[in-house]
């Protein structure tokens, strides 16, 4: 349980750094290049097996790793954003309740099979991001806390679905690793040239805050996935009951660290969406 638990704490930790990255003021586009360099780093250093850039470039699943690093690039922006206008509790639940998405894309595209409970489980989550984020009498301060949550819903499960078709058809287990790797570094141009082009103030970049928040954040986005990886293969557990208590127990924290220390409001309305995210994960992964 060690692994899971280091991969949920690792998760919680991208978006409280978020969240405290908003009070500090640090520039979102700056804070997630540097992110993706620590992430980067870390993953081609960890890499169990020597390589040289022309086995990525010559693995079939290059253009996989290209397609989910542009959407990693985009989504990790807004997720940031939405942390910091909508708050880590609605923000989490959106993203975690988007693991309905590739469920629903395996039911379709690989005829795996259709149960009253993933059946339950699908609704639920679709439901549980729109209870979640409502706010009665909170049209004042703008769209943007209602329509972010929504869109990081939608597009981390359409590039959780694309990583799932390239696992299925191209990575394979012992190239994981390396194909995240190269997602990040990927990620990591893509923010460079957008940085050099639109947002200047270079100098930031040596700010001691910046760094810092950076590298915690590209730690902890590395480790969330290196950790589930290690949690899959030695926990002894049913991969769905690993995912499954992974998603509940970083919903839940996420939930508690928004309301106790942020402060974050929860209505009765937002309060049955948190409950319905919790049965919906239940339903998808145990059932």
């Amino acid at each position: 349980m060690l692994y899971l638990t280091l991969s949920i704490l690792s998760s919680t930790i991208i978006f409280l750094t978020f969240k405290i990255s908003e009070h500090l003021k640090l520039n979102l586009v700056k804070l997630i290049v540097v992110n993706y360099v620590a992430a980067s780093l870390l993953g081609f250093s960890v890499y169990p097996a020597s390589f040289t850039p022309g086995t990525i470039i010559s693995s079939a699943w290059l253009p996989f790793a290209i397609m989910v690093g542009v959407l990693f690039l985009f989504f990790f922006f807004l997720i940031g954003k939405s942390t910091q206008l909508a708050g880590v509790g609605v923000t989490t639940i959106a993203s975690k309740m988007s693991m309905a998405i590739p469920v629903l894309f395996s039911i379709l595209y690989f005829s795996e099979g259709l149960t009253l409970f993933k059946v339950t489980g699908l609704i639920a989550a679709f439901f549980s991001v729109f209870l979640c984020i409502y706010q009665p009498g909170n049209h004042s301060q703008g769209k943007a806390k209602l329509i972010l949550p929504i869109i990081i819903f939608a597009g981390t499960g359409i590039a959780d679905s694309l990583i799932k078709y390239a696992q299925h058809f191209y990575v394979k287990e012992s190239t994981t690793l390396l194909f995240s790797s190269t997602v990040f570094v990927v990620a990591l141009i893509l923010g460079l040239l957008y940085s050099l082009l639109f947002e200047r103030k270079y100098i930031e970049y040596i700010k001691i805050p910046l760094l810092v928040g950076g590298i915690v954040l590209g730690t902890a986005n590395f480790c969330s996935l290196y950790f589930m990886v290690q949690a899959l293969e030695k926990s002894q557990l049913d991969s769905s009951i690993v995912f499954g208590i992974n998603n509940l127990c970083i919903v839940a924290l996420s939930v508690i660290i928004g309301y106790f220390f942020f402060f974050e409001k929860i209505n009765r309305v937002n309060l049955s969406g948190i409950i319905l995210a919790i049965l919906a994960i239940t339903l998808l992964t145990c059932f």
